[in-house]
């Protein structure tokens, strides 16, 4: 199998894909080399490592840039988080997809902040555009509801899963949720497979395989617990006047 197929059926295993992110190359080799079956992109991590806040403040060129730099130091799936994908306008889309395509990456995570009528017309053109190469790319569609705070956020979930889908999306990817009843309604209404983040609360890959959950992201954790012991170490020297605690 290729790499796109070997992320595809990730998704459809007996167990969840345990997805982690990574910001750089080093990040994404110790992910490799410590067994995962793929790597995630996190969007907020590559933002924060290069100084910009989160939400497409970053050029997509310095993403591309990054996520080149990944592609050609591993060998496992790689899949980018594309937020909104970085523009609204549909031929300047699947140039960055074409992009994405050329550099390697089998998959995006694409999200829907903007509401379902302007994802609808992106997530169409991607497919056109895939279909009209003979390419493949696994699409996660992210959905917001719950992040944003939207009415009935549980009843749109699942509409706009049955909307994705038919518009050709790979997955559903629900941000904000961390109630494992939720989680289970949300699994048993759509066939997509789930994707959500770990958290505090809901840490156990069993607890959430028995939810119905088919990938389990870290999204910028990884990053934040890595740069958490940097911090630590840092304020270690300085006050021991030591270098002691880097050996």
């Amino acid at each position: 199998m290729n790499n796109y197929e070997k992320f595809l059926q990730l998704h459809h295993n007996s167990t969840p894909l345990i997805l982690a992110n990574a910001w750089n190359v080093k990040s994404a080799q110790l992910i490799e080399q410590n067994g995962y079956d793929a790597i995630g992109t996190s969007s907020g991590a590559i933002s924060n490592s290069l100084g910009y806040e989160d939400g497409e403040k970053m050029p997509f060129n310095e993403l591309l840039y990054i996520v080149r730099r990944i592609a050609n130091c591993t060998q496992i799936p790689l899949s980018v988080d594309l937020e909104r994908g970085y523009t609204n306008n549909l031929n300047d889309l699947t140039d960055n997809i074409e992009q994405l395509i050329d550099t390697g990456v089998v998959g995006i995570n694409l999200e829907d902040a903007q509401g379902e009528e302007i994802y609808l017309k992106k997530l169409d053109a991607i497919k056109n555009h895939l279909e009209r190469n003979n390419q493949k790319l696994f699409i996660n569609a992210r959905t917001d509801g719950f992040l944003q705070k939207l009415d009935s956020p549980l009843e749109l979930t699942i509409k706009r899963a049955k909307l994705y889908q038919e518009a050709g999306a790979d997955g559903l990817f629900v941000t904000a949720i961390a109630d494992p009843e939720v989680i289970k309604e949300i699994a048993s209404s759509i066939t997509l497979p789930l994707n959500v983040v770990g958290t505090s609360k809901l840490s156990s890959f069993k607890t959430l395989a028995d939810c119905g959950v088919k990938r389990i992201s870290m999204a910028v954790f990884l990053y934040k617990a890595t740069y958490g012991q940097l911090d630590q170490f840092a304020k270690s020297v300085k006050a021991n006047q030591s270098l002691e605690s880097l050996f």
